[in-house]
C-alpha cells in the first residue's frame, strides 16, 4: 500500500510536469493529469472505466504479464507483489475522484477509509490543487506526501532532470521562484 502510493506520486509528479497530450504512449494521461488541474471537478463525472483506463496503459494485463515472464514461475510471489501493486496503481485514478467528491456523494465506507487515512482524503488531496502544483502527488493514501515534500525529493528529480537535458517542470513555469529554489538546491517545499 505504501509502495502504491509512492508510485502513485512518482506517475502524478511525471505527468503533471513533463509531456503532453502528445507524447507517444503515455499522452492521453499527460493530458488528462495536466487538464485535470484547470477543470478538477470533472473527475467526479466519470464512471469507473472511464475513470481507471487510462492507466491501464501502463500498469495493466501486459505489464503483470511482462514482470510475471520476467520472473519466471519459480518465483510467483513476485508476480503476487506487482499483480497487487498494478492493481492499487490503477485504483489510484478511483481514490483520487473520490477525494473530489463530497461526504453525501460516495458511499459511507469510502468516507470511513479516509477518515482512516487507507484512502486520500479530501482535505489532504486539496493541497495538491494549488498553483504551482509542487507538492502532495502521492493519490492511494497521501501517507507518503509529507515524507517527499519535506525532503524535497520531487525538487531534487526536477534537478535531475534539468542537468540531464535542459528541460524544466510545468511548476518551474508557474513558479520562477520555484526554480530558483531548486537550482540552488534548496529542494523542500516551504511550509
Amino acid at each position: 500500500w505504501v509502495l502504491a502510493d509512492l508510485g502513485s506520486g512518482v506517475l502524478h509528479w511525471s505527468v503533471d510536469n513533463y509531456g503532453n497530450g502528445r507524447t507517444p504512449i503515455m499522452g492521453n494521461i499527460i493530458a488528462a493529469f495536466q487538464g485535470h488541474h484547470s477543470a478538477p471537478w470533472t473527475i467526479t463525472y466519470r464512471g469507473f472505466c472511464n475513470n481507471v483506463w487510462k492507466l491501464c496503459i501502463p500498469f495493466g494485463v501486459p505489464t503483470v504479464g511482462a514482470i510475471t515472464y520476467l520472473a519466471g514461475p519459480e518465483h510467483p510471489m513476485v508476480s503476487l507483489f506487482f499483480a497487487v501493486f498494478c492493481f492499487n496503481e490503477i485504483m489510484s485514478q478511483e481514490l483520487h475522484k473520490w477525494s473530489h467528491m463530497t461526504k453525501k456523494e460516495v458511499p459511507e465506507w469510502v468516507n470511513t477509509m479516509q477518515d482512516l487515512g487507507i484512502s486520500i482524503g479530501r482535505v489532504a488531496h486539496a493541497k495538491h490543487h494549488m498553483a504551482p502544483y509542487d507538492g502532495n502527488y502521492c493519490i492511494v493514501s497521501g501517507i507518503c506526501n509529507e515524507a517527499l515534500d519535506n525532503s524535497g525529493f520531487f525538487r531534487w528529480m526536477e534537478h535531475r532532470v534539468y542537468e540531464m537535458n535542459g528541460v524544466e517542470s510545468n511548476s518551474w513555469k508557474l513558479d520562477p521562484e520555484l526554480r530558483a529554489r531548486t537550482l540552488r538546491g534548496e529542494y523542500a517545499l516551504p511550509k
